[in-house]
Formats: C-alpha cells, structure tokens, sequence
C-alpha cells in the first residue's frame, strides 16, 4: 500500500440464503411496524454485517452455536457466516429464538457448497 491510499474495506457478501433471509425479514417487519421501522431493522442488520466482515474475529464468541461457521448477534436475530480472502460470506440471517445449532447442522453442505460458489466467483 502507498503512502497515502486508504485499504480497501473488508466486504460481505450473500449467499442466496441470505438474501432471501433478509427479504422475508423486511417484508415482515414492513407488515407489523411500517416501512420506517422496517428500514431502519435492514439498516441495522446490515451495519451488523459490515462489522462482522471489518472484525470477523467477533464471531467467534459464539462458534459453540454455529461451528463450523462464525456467528454474531444483530438486533433480534444472528448472522451466520464464513470467511474469505476478501471478506466474509453471510450464510444465513437466522433470528434468536430459533434452534439455531439444529439449523446449521441441518444446512452445512448446502452452506459450504455455496460458499464455494462465491469464492470461485470472487
């Protein structure tokens, strides 16, 4: 790096899962609290996410739970996901009250063959 370039931020990306994860999160907060309240969630999880891709080390606090994978807490729900070189990869976006050691349990492969997909992409 030259004297004066800034590093580039650390990236995150989005398996399909989690796409989806946060698309029915939206649209369900839209439905209960509004549109302002419903921003501002998404909002939140998604500041969650640029942290836990600056610090990925945080989500290793609670590997217990989500082993093999990385999770950390955002508001209501948890974000499971994985490392790559140029970042990490969010896996799912799971909330709280769910079982979530049976979930990931029940999604590895699916998860690990998707996050081999964005690292051949990447």
């Amino acid at each position: 790096m030259a004297g004066n370039d800034a590093p580039s931020p650390a990236t995150f990306l989005l398996t399909r899962n989690a796409a989806l994860d946060l698309r029915r999160i939206y649209t369900r907060s839209r439905r209960e609290w509004g549109d302002d309240v419903a921003d501002r969630y998404i909002a939140d999880l998604y500041a969650a996410m640029g942290v836990a891709a600056a610090t990925p080390e945080k989500g290793r606090l609670r590997q217990y739970c989500s082993a093999p994978f990385l999770m950390i807490p955002a508001r209501q729900h948890f974000v499971i996901y994985d490392l790559m070189p140029q970042g990490i990869a969010v896996l799912t976006v799971q909330h709280q009250v769910r079982d979530i050691e049976s979930l990931i349990a029940e999604l590895t492969p699916a998860l690990h063959a998707e996050v081999e997909r964005l690292k051949r992409k990447a």
